[in-house]
């Protein structure tokens, strides 16, 4: 369970290097995962 909890958090700083609007692409991704990285990134960079 830590693996996939370090795997989440490799994921989610990986996706946190992406800009605004490349974020805002990502929310129309078919993957969920993607959408939801993407959305939490999304919220931590415009801080809501």
């Amino acid at each position: 369970m830590a693996e996939d909890s370090k795997a989440f958090a490799q994921a989610r700083e990986a996706m946190g290097r992406h800009t605004i609007p490349e974020l805002i692409d990502l929310l129309e991704s078919e993957d969920v995962r993607t959408r939801f990285l993407a959305e939490m990134c999304l919220r931590d960079a415009t801080s809501t």
